[in-house]
């Protein structure tokens, strides 16, 4: 009988309130480990949208919960992506700038791989942000992980990089069967190229892709809370022959065990989140919503939508067939070249 691994993705409408985002992240992994989840994947920027230098005061932290939340959930996690001041060999980052990094634990709580985002997105695009340039705010990283699970080996990228084919063919020759893909699209590009390009990157690696993607509208700046920027979400698993792997989708919002579910007051159900309120500060919104609730006003409810929770099994025999039946390694006449300066 061929053995299937159940997959997860938490598809996230992450905002600058990091106790909320850990609120959603939590309740994700919770509904995902009560299915008999192995591999619980966030997408990028999951901890925290906008105000990336504010939340890299919180690295050592956020990667502490999220080692907490593996073990105490008995899953490997892939925790997204957070911003990460320093390097994997400990240095400083330069000229104040930060990394992106994609961080995997296993069921024990052990951090197996940290992967630095190596593409960094810089295009212009029809929305209401128009320009972007990664490079502004953070420096890319330049080393190719591949993480061995006892489900296979998980080649790591983060959302730009799927652009690039010679990355995940890379990963492939370095052993991989799975390739992680934590996003944030905008809604734009999303919608133009998302399931293309996760389509072809499966197809050229011959593994399965997991691109797990923010969705909806994000205030960057609580501040300025018409500055949004809106993701393309669609979330999706693809197999290695190019084909959309799915078995089940359940949003929390609507869930039954979850109908109730409020970001502003859900901390009993949720036991980690409840210990990351005594130290994570209290953002610009629940201050609003204290202030409110002590004047006995109406409760003012936070843009945060609950998360979405997709499912898929990966069939690793189905797989190995696939690659057999089209022995694209040993078709391949180039020789693909890296560039780890």
């Amino acid at each position: 009988m061929t053995k299937l691994t159940k997959f997860a993705i938490v598809e996230l409408n992450s905002q600058t309130d990091m106790l909320a985002n850990l609120q959603s992240i939590e309740l994700g992994i919770k509904i995902a480990s009560e299915r008999g989840t192995r591999m619980v994947i966030l997408p990028e920027n999951a901890f925290c949208f906008g105000k990336q230098g504010f939340a890299s005061q919180y690295f050592d932290a956020l990667k502490a919960w999220s080692a907490q939340a593996a073990r105490h959930y008995g899953v490997y996690l892939l925790a997204g992506t957070l911003p990460c001041p320093y390097r994997p060999d400990g240095t400083p980052v330069a000229d104040g700038k930060l990394r992106q990094s994609s961080l995997l634990f296993d069921p024990a709580g052990d951090c197996l791989a940290r992967y630095d985002k190596i593409h960094l997105f810089k295009a212009t695009v029809n929305d209401s942000t128009g320009n972007y340039d990664e490079g502004r705010t953070f420096e890319a990283g330049n080393e190719l992980i591949v993480a061995d699970t006892e489900f296979g080996k998980v080649g790591m990228m983060v959302c730009f990089d799927i652009r690039f084919p010679t990355l995940a063919v890379k990963l492939r020759e370095l052993g991989a069967d799975i390739l992680t893909a934590p996003s944030a699209f905008t809604y734009q590009t999303g919608k133009a190229h998302w399931h293309a390009l996760l389509t072809a990157r499966a197809l050229d690696s011959q593994c399965m892709v997991i691109g797990a993607g923010q969705t909806g509208d994000h205030v960057v700046n609580p501040s300025a809370p018409s500055n949004v920027r809106s993701t393309w979400g669609h979330s999706e698993f693809i197999s290695s022959d190019g084909e959309n792997v799915l078995t089940q989708t359940i949003d929390a919002a609507n869930d039954a065990a979850n109908r109730d579910f409020d970001i502003t007051n859900n901390l009993a159900h949720l036991p980690l989140s409840a210990k990351a309120a005594s130290w994570l500060p209290k953002s610009d919104s629940r201050l609003e919503l204290d202030k409110n609730a002590d004047q006995n006003t109406n409760k003012t409810t936070l843009l945060q939508q609950a998360p979405t929770v997709i499912f898929a099994d990966f069939d690793a025999d189905a797989q190995q067939i696939t690659r057999q039946n089209i022995a694209l390694l040993e078709c391949q006449k180039l020789t693909i070249i890296t560039n780890n300066t």
